[in-house]
């Protein structure tokens, strides 16, 4: 389960790692440190502490203390629609935020040039550009439907 949960990690481009540290957690019955996970997992303290890290910004693991350890342990979301509503689709909302911006910042660039570059290559450039920005906003305008929201 465990490997499972690595490879769907990696079929929605996330790190290998991500999903075998949350399926790892998930599937616990207690929480786990990060010495617990590196020894489950066989793999670098430093690179559990990154997907750890990660994770927690996805709203897929919490962070949690045991009295009288000065250890950080984990345990994974396991409420799937608060892990998909106050993670993911937020992460998700940052990203597209972040595009948003790299393309307006790329329309100034292509505005700022605009006598160096030839009318067809920036009209195909410009083209490309409405495109990612249409897309964009059909993510966005999915994400915030009032009736998706609901479904989730």
């Amino acid at each position: 389960m465990i490997e499972a949960g690595g490879r769907t990690a990696q079929s929605f481009g996330l790190n290998h790692l991500l999903g075998q540290v949350y399926m790892l957690l998930y599937l616990g019955r207690d929480s786990a440190s990060l010495d617990d996970i590196v020894q489950a997992l066989g793999v670098s303290k430093a690179s559990v502490s990154i997907a750890c890290r990660q994770l927690q910004a996805l709203g897929a693991l919490r962070r949690v203390w045991k009295k009288g350890d000065r250890k950080d342990y984990y345990e994974a979301e396991t409420d799937f629609r608060n892990l998909l509503n106050n993670g993911i689709l937020r992460e998700l909302g940052k990203k597209l935020d972040s595009a948003q911006v790299q393309i307006d910042r790329c329309r100034e660039i292509l505005n700022a040039e605009s006598g160096t570059s030839p009318s067809e290559e920036r009209a195909h450039f410009e083209a490309q550009l409405s495109e990612a920005e249409r897309y964009k906003n059909r993510i966005s305008g999915l994400l915030n439907n009032p009736i998706v929201q609901k479904l989730l």
